[in-house]
């Protein structure tokens, strides 16, 4: 299977009931990572970090045996371990691919472990670009194993529709998730929103458009595999859809309306939500925009952007500021705050 489709979603990977703690019995998922760096595993650490009770295992051949939490500050008594076969003892049905490379292949040194989950029987979950399911030998040993690929990214078989900023008669109030470059932390900031909203008792929504949001959740699209004049239009389909009896939409936002690598998609979905709110996620100790020798602008200058950008359509404002301050001392954190 190559389609991400709701049920089969759920069903690999939130379809247990949260497991008590101390129980392992509905846990299901290994994630396969590369050295648990938590740019380059960013997928993983999602799931580690919101849906640890469906793990089983983390499978990463440089840190076998080592405390996960220590390493990532997440995944608190997940152990980590060399191969799928001892995912396979631990009771793992299906195998997720954790890293997020840039142009999206499954890194060469990485295959040996998915071809082993698939002769183990254990079902494979990808969002990366390249999809596992378009590799003739991947996908011949899962038909001679029985065994089901699931890409996250494969987009809903739905009639391609452009923007036209319908979006903005929406009822629910629309949050997006803005940011000043990829990889910061907009889903995990768009996440404890959801969180902390839901706590509150508001009727709120979480709009997952990439492949980690999209992993937690269960549903959603990921823009970045859109047809670029269809992008926004699929965005504004979505938020239409999701905004439906509840009162607060919050947007998982995707990469920079600066970044020389992915802007189409960031204002696409700027376009395709018309948010009446915008939260800018930033890093302080980021210099350069991802991959580029690009220099990242103030946070004024983006905030700015932003707002101008979505003007003609909305009156959107940033209205709050989130910091991912990893890497930096509690005292540089503070002032960075500050």
């Amino acid at each position: 299977m190559d389609h991400p489709t709701p049920a089969a979603i759920h069903a690999a990977l939130i379809g247990q009931p949260q497991v008590p703690k101390g129980k392992q019995d509905g846990r299901r998922l290994a994630v396969l990572t590369d050295g648990i760096d938590a740019f380059r595993n960013k997928t993983a650490i999602a799931l580690l970090r919101f849906r640890p009770h469906d793990v089983v295992c983390v499978i990463d051949t440089k840190h076998a045996g080592m405390n996960l939490e220590k390493l990532t500050g997440v995944g608190h008594g997940i152990p980590v371990v060399g191969s799928a076969l001892d995912a396979v003892k631990l009771g793992a049905k299906h195998l997720v691919i954790g890293v997020a490379t840039p142009g999206g292949y499954l890194p060469s040194e990485l295959r040996p472990v998915v071809y082993e989950a698939i002769r183990n029987r254990v079902g494979i979950i990808s969002g990366l670009h390249e999809s596992v399911g378009g590799d003739p030998n991947l996908t011949s040993l899962a038909a001679r194993h029985a065994v089901d690929i699931i890409n996250l990214r494969k987009i809903p078989d739905e009639e391609p529709c452009i923007g036209t900023g319908a979006a903005r008669a929406s009822k629910a109030f629309r949050v997006l998730t803005v940011g000043t470059d990829c990889n910061i932390g907009k889903t995990t900031t768009t996440l404890m929103l959801e969180r902390a909203m839901r706590s509150r008792k508001l009727r709120t929504r979480y709009v997952a458009t990439g492949q980690d949001g999209v992993l937690v959740k269960g549903r959603g699209i990921c823009i970045d595999r859109t047809i670029a004049d269809f992008a926004s239009g699929a965005v504004e389909r979505l938020v239409v859809r999701e905004s439906k009896g509840v009162d607060l939409l919050l947007v998982e936002g995707q990469d920079s309306i600066l970044s020389p690598c992915y802007a189409a998609v960031s204002i696409a979905l700027l376009h395709g939500t018309c948010p009446d709110a915008m939260v800018l996620c930033h890093m302080p100790s980021r210099t350069h925009h991802r991959h580029t020798d690009v220099p990242i602008p103030s946070l004024a200058h983006y905030g700015h952007m932003y707002e101008a950008m979505l003007a003609p359509l909305h009156p959107g404002k940033v209205v709050a500021i989130s910091l991912n301050t990893q890497g930096m001392s509690e005292t540089q954190a503070q002032a960075a705050l500050a």
